[in-house]
Parts: structure tokens; C-alpha cells; sequence
């Protein structure tokens, strides 16, 4: 196989695109990424020392898609890389939030971008030999807010669908060169965030929700999405509902006072993010601390606080048979410390996920589901052919 060759593969995936991070599993539920949620329209050209490091965090790609109209999202940085870039940068905050996931050409550019990392990354010894073209049939299983489900279901799924996706890798490590087109199937179709993450607590963690009524909150950078279910995850189509919670927003607050200090210590929404969810309050710079965030952290976090729990009581007031309350997401990770403390007072049973877990509850969820569909499929197909060669004799000329 001479290098020029395209070199065929297929790939199942599955793509949490959410507001601060994107979350990815590919092959099977050991397989899994993770990379914040921005984008930056490159400033001049990329200077290189060396061409090393972690692919993950030098994405530079140049995309060509059906899916995308606007030239400023034919080339750009994506997930770490974008972070500190001196170009145009695009985090899911202000306009941007108001935005729909399903129209924001963000969330297509960050879905091509995974899904060709994927994939690469699935062939890295074939890349390291040599190959430069990869033509990849993608089973996709992704999803979108419950307040977007309906309407949007169909228009997000003919983006993906629609045609095929090229994205070449610019300058990134190992991957440079290499060309990835993709032409996508939904085998399950566009599911809804929040009720993907519950299949996968129910299949891995010990609360068998499948034995009770209950209430679940997927809380994301932007949306929270609420749903209810009866005994037997019978989901409750009529009480499951949204909201706009806007909290990179509030952490974009955060990020300006804390950069009115003189200088920028924080470089964007995605990095504070991912401070919060480790607890870290204090920024350091040339070894000592050179700002506490902890009493502006707590201001901001806990008004948002009381706004998740507000729209979540509102929800489950009416939900006779929702016997306790769960948060799932990113979102949870970081608002958990501010929630318990208002619930502390009101004593409601609300249960937290694992901060191990939580970020990676819905693509694990919707991973799941295709993983089961795709196995539903060919069992389905050994069975026509089996029936086949019976009703014809041996199946043979």
C-alpha cells in the first residue's frame, strides 16, 4: 500500500459537544478524550520549536464541510490550543450562549474536529508508517438540550449527515498532513443529553434508578436540562423540561474581575472551569500566590446556586412520584459545594454524581446506546441471512 493510497476504516463514536468541554469515546467506553469547548481564528502562523507533544493539545485544522458556511471557521485552533491565542477566540459565552447548540457552526467545527481526532488517533501506527488520507464511515451517536430536541432534532441531524466532511491536520504533532474525510450515520438518531446519562448510572453505579421515580438535572456550561422518570426509566415526556442557566457566563465574570488586576491570569472560561472542578482558588504565578478567588467565586457561584436549585424545585413540586433529585455534569461538579449548602437548610433528597464521573455521564450514556444499536443491527442482519440460506437450500448456486 503505497502512501498516497486512501486508507478505509469505520468508527463508532460517540460526541458530548458540551458548552465548556467536549467530551468524546470512540470504540469502546475505555476509549475516551476530553478538550475545552473553544475555538480561535488563527493570528498569523504558528511558530514552531519542534513538532512534538500531545496531538490532543495542538488541534489545528483546516475543515472543509457542507455544515459549515463561514470562512472564518475554515481554519482554526480548537481546545487547548486556542486557549491564550493571540487570534480571535470563540467560547460559548454572551451571544454566543443565546445561540442554539444545534445552529451554532461552533458545535459543528468542534464535532469534525473530535470525530477526525478520533480517527486518526485510532490509526496512529498507519499515520506513523506513512499514510496521509483516511476515508472513514462514522457512526455517530450525539446529542442535544431537551429544549432543542424537537425542533432542532432534524436540522442538526441533516448537518451531519448532509454530505462529506474533510478536516487536515495543520501543524499538528504526528497527525500533520493527514487528511480525514467523514460521512456520518446516526444509527441513533440525535438523542437528549440529560436521559443518555442516566442509562449509563443505571448500567454503572449502584442506585438502580431503575426501581424509582426520580428527577435528574444535567447541568452545562449553558443549559440545564431537566427530566423525570417513573419505575422502569419510563421517561416522563409531559414534566421534563430546560433552562438557560448561563454559567460561563458567571465564570466569564469571574475571569474579567480576576483580569482587572492588571494582568491576564486567567486565559479564558474553559481554564477556570477546569480550576473550580478541582478546587483550586488560588492563582500562582512565578511560584506564590498572586490572587485568591475564593470570596468572588463565592459570591458568583452561590447566586447560580440558588438559581439551578430554583428552577429544579419548581420542576419537581409537581412530580408526585419523583422520590429524590440528581445532578449530573460539569456544571454539578462545580456548583455541588454551593448547592449542598442551601440544601442543607432545606433537607431536600437531592443526590450528586461522582465529580469522577459526572462530565462523562451523557457521552458514556449515548456511547452505550449505539454500542447496543449497532449490535442490535447485526444480529438483525445475521438473522435475514440465516433465513435466507434456510429458505433457499444450502445458500449455494
Amino acid at each position: 500500500m503505497t502512501k498516497n493510497e486512501v486508507f478505509t476504516t469505520t468508527i463508532a463514536l460517540s460526541i458530548d459537544n458540551g458548552s465548556s468541554h467536549v467530551k468524546v469515546i470512540y470504540d469502546h467506553l475505555d476509549c475516551s478524550f476530553i478538550f475545552p469547548n473553544v475555538l480561535a481564528q488563527p493570528f498569523g502562523e504558528r511558530f514552531l520549536l519542534m513538532e512534538q507533544g500531545d496531538p490532543l493539545d495542538f488541534l489545528d485544522v483546516q475543515i472543509t464541510s457542507p455544515a459549515i458556511e463561514s470562512d472564518q471557521y475554515r481554519h482554526v485552533y480548537v481546545g487547548n490550543l486556542a486557549i491564550g491565542d493571540e487570534g480571535i477566540l470563540h467560547e460559548i459565552v454572551g451571544d454566543k450562549a443565546v445561540q442554539k447548540k444545534a445552529q451554532r457552526p461552533e458545535t459543528m467545527v468542534t464535532l469534525l474536529t473530535a470525530a477526525a481526532y478520533a480517527i486518526a488517533k485510532q490509526h496512529e501506527d498507519a499515520i506513523k508508517r506513512g499514510k496521509r488520507r483516511i476515508k472513514a464511515s462514522v457512526n455517530l451517536g450525539t446529542g442535544l438540550p431537551i429544549r432543542e430536541i424537537t425542533k432542532f432534532r432534524d436540522e442538526f441531524a441533516r448537518k451531519i449527515t448532509g454530505g462529506v466532511h474533510s478536516v487536515t491536520f495543520i501543524t499538528t504533532p504526528v497527525f500533520k498532513g493527514v487528511t480525514v474525510e467523514m460521512e456520518f450515520s446516526l444509527p441513533t438518531d440525535i438523542s437528549i443529553d440529560d436521559v443518555s446519562g442516566v442509562y449509563d448510572l443505571e448500567a454503572t453505579s449502584k442506585s438502580h434508578l431503575s426501581h424509582k421515580g426520580f428527577g435528574i438535572a444535567d447541568v452545562g456550561g449553558v443549559d440545564m436540562d431537566i427530566a423525570f422518570f417513573r419505575p422502569g426509566l419510563d421517561l416522563d415526556q409531559r414534566h421534563s423540561t430546560g433552562a438557560k442557566i448561563y454559567l460561563n457566563d458567571a465564570l466569564e465574570s469571574i475571569r474579567n474581575e480576576v483580569n482587572a488586576q492588571g494582568e491576564e491570569l486567567l486565559a479564558s472560561t474553559a481554564e477556570l472551569t477546569l480550576m473550580l472542578v478541582n478546587k483550586e482558588y488560588e492563582i500562582y504565578a512565578e511560584g506564590k500566590v498572586v490572587f485568591d478567588m475564593t470570596s468572588l467565586i463565592n459570591k458568583h457561584m452561590r447566586i447560580l446556586a440558588e438559581k439551578v436549585l430554583k428552577f429544579a424545585r419548581s420542576s419537581w413540586k409537581h412530580v408526585r412520584y419523583a422520590n429524590e433529585f440528581w445532578f449530573i455534569g460539569g456544571g454539578a461538579v462545580v456548583l455541588q459545594p454551593w448547592i449542598e449548602k442551601i440544601n442543607a437548610e432545606l433537607g431536600l433528597p437531592i443526590r450528586f454524581d461522582t465529580a469522577e464521573h459526572s462530565q462523562f455521564r451523557n457521552v458514556r450514556g449515548t456511547f452505550l446506546m449505539l454500542d447496543h444499536a449497532l449490535k442490535h443491527a447485526d444480529e438483525v442482519a445475521a438473522g435475514a441471512d440465516a433465513k435466507g440460506v434456510t429458505e433457499n437450500g444450502s445458500g449455494q448456486d
